[in-house]
């Protein structure tokens, strides 16, 4: 089942037709799960995503065994006035479109795929001065799992040096982008409570 994108009436194109391109995790039973955007213009996205998410796929079935969960890039070409041009870009075959080398996935995921975890030591004078909270950082995880970068988002400062040395010693488990280990962008939240 697909459901059309609809160009939004707000945007005044500067060109005819906008292509946004979707990073998209199909679900054994053929639901649209994860979506992610690779390029495009934020606001058609929008509207590209709202309608992809709604889609329903057959499921996909291999030669030697039940349906399985499938990853795919779809190409969608938003034009003012006309139907939208969909096109799966199969993975593995070389297009004019680049693969990415990194992509952004949301903290709930990123939390299911979380091998080994070090909790934060609270910092002595945070615990004296009765500072409680929660340390939002942003990650960049690399091809094998690890944490190759934390930076401050939000939260207290003064438990921002033991979050962030908590999580640079976490171990995710790889993300695969077509069968390769390809980097994450996710965010990560601490608590910290007295």
């Amino acid at each position: 089942m697909v459901v059309n994108p609809t160009y939004p009436s707000a945007v005044t194109p500067k060109k005819v037709e906008d292509t946004v391109l979707l990073n998209v995790r199909i679900s054994k039973s053929g639901v649209v799960h994860d979506m992610n955007l690779v390029s495009g213009p934020p606001i058609l996205a929008a509207a590209a995503i709202k309608a992809v998410k709604r889609w329903k796929y057959k499921p996909a079935y291999w030669v030697t065994g039940p349906p399985s969960e499938r990853q795919t890039f779809l190409s969608v070409t938003l034009m003012k006035g006309a139907a939208p041009k969909v096109e799966e870009i199969a993975l593995g075959v070389s297009s004019c479109i680049p693969a990415p080398t990194r992509v952004r996935i949301s903290q709930a995921i990123m939390a299911n795929r979380l091998l080994s975890r070090v909790e934060p030591v609270y910092p002595p004078e945070a615990y004296t001065e009765h500072i409680a909270g929660v340390v939002i950082v942003h990650v960049v995880i690399d091809k094998n799992g690890g944490v190759l970068n934390v930076d401050y988002v939000s939260g207290p400062l003064a438990q921002v040096p033991a979050a962030i040395e908590a999580v640079k010693q976490w171990k995710y488990q790889p993300y695969l982008l077509n069968g390769e280990a390809i980097e994450v962008e996710s965010t990560v939240e601490i608590s910290f409570t007295l």
